[in-house]
């Protein structure tokens, strides 16, 4: 079913061009408007090209927009077609953003869940956006010797409107993320799991940050399956509610993901205390990590 609507998704905004010329030769009721020079000469086969490259650049509507836009100022006579057809490719890119939009609401599969995790402790996150759509599951594991010693496991697959096609795909989506502060928004149900049960430290979900520990780094993972490479990013977390204004250190959040085609990623989001044993033995979380690659 993932696949299906993968398609469906892409098939959508490929015919918004198709769409717009439709929408505007019933408009006009000009039986000779011709479809290929409806928004100048030879742009509709250029905008066409734009949408189908969308699935195989990385970045996606980030890259492939600003280019067409670009070019098609790049010479005198496409800078007159901009006068001419001003409308018609107003109307022409507001279908093509509708469509990607719409995309981006579109369900998604089940997010990964190792068998030995048990019964997830939440299956959705009500602090998640309703855009992108997204499935979320959420596991906390405590060390039962030492009820502090715990970790917020979180299992999420998100879909990418942005793009289509798995090269860099984490990388700009958690770059968007990180842009649009939709990170902290995501992160509220862990850190409210976490204030639970961190006795000595409260941690107002509406008041904390993230700060990235340098770049993201490429790191080999080991799981029962076969070496995999993913890049992992790493944050400090800081609650912000207190008197010191630079925030109190609170622990780290480690996140890995893999890309897929047809628009979603899979995340995996792991939130230590800083007293937890692995912040130092363990930094990127490969003991879970590890189990999350084999599913």
């Amino acid at each position: 079913m993932g696949m299906a609507i993968d398609a469906i998704g892409f098939l959508l905004v490929l015919v918004s061009i198709p769409l717009a010329f439709g929408i505007l030769r019933l408009i006009s009721k000009d039986d000779s408007l011709e479809f290929v020079s409806f928004i100048g000469e030879r742009s509709t086969l250029y905008a066409i090209l734009g949408l189908v490259l969308l699935l195989v650049t990385p970045y996606g509507v980030f890259v492939v927009l600003p280019i067409v836009v670009a070019l098609s100022f790049a010479s005198p006579a496409g800078r007159l077609d901009w006068t001419e057809f001003l409308n018609r490719r107003l109307m022409a890119g507001f279908l093509v953003l509708l469509m990607l939009g719409g995309f981006g609401f579109m369900p998604t599969d089940t997010p990964r869940a190792p068998e030995d995790w048990g019964e997830p402790f939440a299956t959705e996150n009500p602090y998640a956006p309703a855009w992108p759509s997204s499935q979320q599951y959420t596991w906390v594991f405590v060390e039962p010797l030492d009820p502090t010693n715990f970790e917020v496991v979180q299992s999420l697959v998100l879909r990418t409107p942005h793009q289509h096609n798995p090269f860099l795909q984490v990388e700009s989506s958690i770059w968007i993320s990180s842009l649009l502060g939709m990170q902290e928004s995501r992160m509220r149900q862990a850190i409210d799991l976490a204030d639970e049960r961190i006795p000595l430290l409260r941690i107002d979900s509406e008041a904390f940050r993230l700060d990235q520990k340098g770049e993201a780094q490429s790191h080999t993972f080991r799981p029962s399956s076969g070496n995999v490479e993913l890049n992992v990013w790493v944050y400090e977390c800081y609650a912000t509610s207190g008197a010191d204004p630079e925030g109190t250190y609170v622990g780290e959040v480690v996140i890995v993901g893999q890309s897929n085609w047809g628009g979603t990623i899979e995340l995996l989001v792991v939130v230590r205390p800083f007293s937890h044993d692995g912040l130092a033995s363990d930094p990127y979380a490969e003991s879970i990590v590890n189990q999350w690659l084999v599913v």
